[in-house]
């Protein structure tokens, strides 16, 4: 069945050569960001307008431009729509976020999961036969951990420090979700969503109102045409009529 990350994975052993492999791959990886990366990442901020504070990874993440990404943010294989930010510390994945969102601090995509209804062991090396923790009894898969899909998050969203957002879930347009919120469904645009899992508590507009937004979608609107209308954004009455 061969090696995995240095290991026999059918007896657990340590095969020499993949665990020289291993370590070479993360002094490589090591080598970059601490080297390669931080000009990466400043010519990345000149060429989209946007800020990228210390210690900020993005790798395979496009950014639509006028960004900001915070101290000790990863974002792997995520898109950032136009005017978007994320703060420090967050830890996202396979992730699309539209224009103008808002994500606090510490806000996660959680990614993977373990069975919980049919297999007997919840233990990956019970149902994959390639794991990452180095050994496994498994020759077949019996469980797929990463179902889910990429993950959506709409336009003009806010999310509060502290979320988690299980991998492929949608959180609709002019969404918000509070603070320490665990999101484990589809939110609707314009819910405001709070608690452990997220409830919807509420919708910030009337349904004729949430619809003439979504019919507008004024997120997609150049900036020439959002600085004519700026005072219109300060009362939701006067933006729609």
């Amino acid at each position: 069945m061969g090696t995995y990350g240095g290991y026999d994975i059918r007896t657990g052993r340590v095969g020499m050569m993949g665990f020289i492999r291993r370590k070479a791959e993360e002094a490589a990886s090591a080598f970059y960001r601490c080297w390669l990366w931080p000009w990466a990442r400043a010519y990345k901020e000149l060429t989209t307008k946007s800020i990228m504070k210390q210690h900020s990874y993005i790798p395979g993440t496009g950014l639509g431009g006028r960004n900001f990404i915070g101290r000790d943010a990863v974002l792997r294989d995520c898109t950032v729509g136009f005017g978007s930010y994320v703060q420090s510390r967050c830890d996202m994945k396979d992730t699309d976020i539209g224009r103008y969102t808002s994500i606090g601090r510490n806000v996660e995509t959680v990614i993977g999961s373990h069975p919980t209804r049919t297999n007997v062991a919840m233990h990956p090396a019970f149902n994959t036969p390639v794991t990452d923790i180095g050994f496994t009894y498994a020759e077949k898969q019996t469980y797929d951990d990463r179902r889910e899909g990429r993950t959506r998050i709409g336009s003009d969203v806010w999310i509060g420090n502290d979320v988690r957002i299980m991998g492929g879930v949608s959180i609709g347009d002019g969404a918000v979700v509070g603070a320490g919120a665990l999101v484990t469904g589809d939110l609707a645009p314009y819910s405001v969503n709070v608690g452990v899992p997220a409830r919807t508590v509420r919708y910030r507009f009337t349904d004729e109102q949430i619809r003439s937004l979504l019919e507008t979608k004024w997120w997609d609107k150049d900036e020439h045409w959002i600085r004519e209308n700026i005072d219109r954004f300060a009362d939701i009455e006067e933006f729609v009529k």
